[in-house]
Order: C-alpha cells, then structure tokens, then sequence
C-alpha cells in the first residue's frame, strides 16, 4: 500500500540531501512538497530567533550560518541545481507557501497527506503537526535525546564524540522530544570542517529517509503508545565556546567545503 507523502522544505545546507535521495526514488504521483522560507520579518519568532543570535553568539557562528543559509541558495540558484529546480524537472507537485501555518494544515488535509516530513527550520505547530492521517516525523541530525536543539555538530566536535548520527523521529512542539523511530550513524573525522560533518551527516540522512519512507510499515506501528523524551539542548555557541573550538585546532568550514556543499 502506497502513501501520500509530504515534505516540508526549507532550503539550506543540507535539505537537498534529504530531498535529492528520497523524492528521486519513491514514487512521484504521491509526493508533495511545500516550500516555507528561510526566515520571515513577518513572523515573531523569527525575529526573536535573529536578535538572539546577533546578540549572545559570536561573529564566527553568524557568518558560518550566512553561508550555511544565504550563500549557499543563492549558489544552488545560480547553478540551477537547488530543491526548486529539482522538483520541477522531476514533475512533482509543489506549492510556495508563507508562514500562514492555518492555511498550510488546509492545504495538507485537502492534499490527503499520510505522512508529512520536516525538513525545515521553522518551528510547526500542532494543528499542522496533526494535520496528516498519520503521521510527522523530522529528520534531526543528531542523537536524542543527548544533543536536541540546534548546532548539534558544534557541540559533538566540542565534546570530541566519536560518532555522528542521522536521527528519523515523531515531530512534537516541544523541540526534539519526539520517539525516535530510527538512527544511523558515521564516524567523526576531526581532520575535517565543521560543515564537512553537517554535510555527510546530511548524505546520511538522505539515505535514511528513503530506507524509512519506502518501507514505512517496518518502522511505524500504529499501535506505537508514543514517549517523549527530555533532549539536552545547549543552545547557540557563544564567544568563549567559539575559542574553545578553535583552541582544538577545529575550523567551522574552508572555502573548499563550500565547493563540495553547493
């Protein structure tokens, strides 16, 4: 049995993985996809989230995440080869929406979306949360519920883990605290950028959902009685974290990593 799969996008850096391996392998006639911005002025939070960010974290982290974000859309565009473009040469439905979350939870319930996949930055409510016949799910790139919250590759390489990790979970208002109902793992290579980890964890990512999305069944019960968890989230790096990564010898990314991400 088939399912009406929804995805939820945002472009940066690593949503084209999720997307290239999934969409390009499942059938098409039940895929949709529906765009979300970046960043809006319109929306509070988003708001909230930038003065945030420009006041407690550093000047590194805000250019990391200008070319994390900014740069690298604006190259995907120029090169022709962003999710956009890649939705429309493949002939799947999609849609451009705003932050009107009232009026995306309508168009998911009038779609028939049975599964709907976060692969955005924005935070969902719970009326578009519940809006499918089955179920939410995000794509997390990290372990929860160890590292939640954002900037997790940051965090792991600070604390010298050894293994990075692509997490599939149930999607929750509250951040990451969703069950988990499947993980994959690589091996962190400190000889290696920051962005060089986001962007393998992401290939990694992709691959998973697709093991995910096309044998649903054996990830998903419906009789799942479903636990929340109490992720660790550390937040955004401040200045002394920032030194404290460069004191390891570690770099946020290379101008060679930015050739390899777009």
């Amino acid at each position: 049995m088939s399912h009406k799969i929804g995805f939820l996008v945002s472009e940066f850096l690593p949503t084209k993985e999720f997307i290239k391996t999934s969409l390009n392998n499942l059938q098409k006639d039940d895929l949709k996809v529906y765009f979300l911005p970046i960043y809006s002025p319109n929306k509070k939070s988003n708001n909230k989230l930038l003065f945030k960010v420009l006041r407690d974290t550093s000047l590194n982290y805000i250019i990391y995440k200008i070319f994390d974000t900014l740069y690298i859309n604006f190259i995907r565009k120029l090169k022709k080869d962003n999710i956009k473009y890649f939705v429309k040469k493949n002939n799947i439905a999609y849609e451009n929406l705003d932050l009107d979350f009232n009026l995306l939870e309508e168009k998911i319930k009038d779609d028939n979306v049975d599964i709907l996949v976060l692969l955005t930055n924005q935070y969902i409510p719970n009326n578009v949360l519940k809006s499918p016949n089955i179920i939410t799910v995000n794509m997390h790139l990290a372990k929860i519920p160890e590292y939640g919250g954002l900037f997790n590759q940051f965090w792991m390489m600070l604390n010298d883990e050894k293994y990075g990790y692509a997490t599939i979970h149930i999607a929750s208002t509250r951040i990451d605290a969703g069950q988990v109902l499947l993980e994959d793992r690589l091996e962190i290579n400190y000889e290696e950028t920051l962005m060089e980890l986001y962007y393998k964890t992401a290939q990694l990512g992709g691959k998973l959902l697709y093991q995910f999305l096309s044998n649903f069944n054996d990830y998903y019960d419906p009789g799942l009685i479903i636990k929340e968890t109490e992720p660790t989230n550390r937040g955004l790096p401040n200045r002394i974290d920032m030194k404290n990564f460069r004191k390891k010898g570690f770099k946020l990314f290379k101008l060679s990593t930015l050739k390899k991400v777009t």
